[in-house]
């Protein structure tokens, strides 16, 4: 088997009262790893500077620092991590933010992270969030995001994904991505 470098993502919805689990989603591909996304391994890699659109669409003159790529969002951060939306426009390699982010009557989790090894040929890390929907209506969530920042704290959007969703009111939805490398 040839090496292979993949995202995806996953949904599960629970009563947020009662914790059970409701539904799960099959995974699904995440192919949506943007343009700030490169230039961030080619900062890290290199150690050189780039110039960056960052989620305000402001161009940041990015640096090695050892918090680029950081997306540990603490609850309530609703712009760091996994982020939700309801954009629906195509995406583009050049898209620095999520078209249409959701906030609003939405409880943001704290992002947790994990190192898998599902296979002896296979790693990955899963990068989760929950968000419990206070809306009083159905969630209809439509794209997602995963921000990062670097060490001066800005903002970019390392991947934007087209992902259907609906979450009742009164439940939570986890979203986890998985960047996979297999052998």
């Amino acid at each position: 088997m040839p090496f292979k470098v993949y995202t995806t993502i996953q949904a599960e919805l629970r009563d947020a009262r009662t914790g059970r689990i409701r539904r799960r989603l099959k995974p699904v591909p995440a192919n949506s790893l943007l343009v700030a996304f490169i230039k961030f391994l080619k900062i890290a890699m290199a150690q050189a500077g780039e110039t960056v659109k960052d989620i305000t669409a402001t161009d940041r003159a990015a640096i090695a620092n050892a918090l680029n790529l950081a997306c540990n969002a603490a609850l309530a951060d609703t712009a760091l991590g996994i982020v939700i939306g309801t954009g629906t426009n195509a995406v583009t390699m050049t898209d620095y933010q999520l078209k249409t982010q959701v906030t609003t009557n939405i409880t943001h989790n704290a992002v947790t992270f994990a190192v898998e090894n599902p296979s002896a040929s296979t790693w990955r890390i899963a990068i989760a969030r929950g968000f419990i929907n206070n809306t009083g209506t159905t969630l209809n969530i439509r794209e997602v995001g995963l921000y990062f920042r670097d060490g001066p704290g800005n903002r970019y959007c390392a991947d934007r994904t087209l992902y259907s969703v609906d979450v009742p009111n009164g439940q939570t939805v986890t979203l986890t991505y998985r960047i996979t490398i297999t052998l």
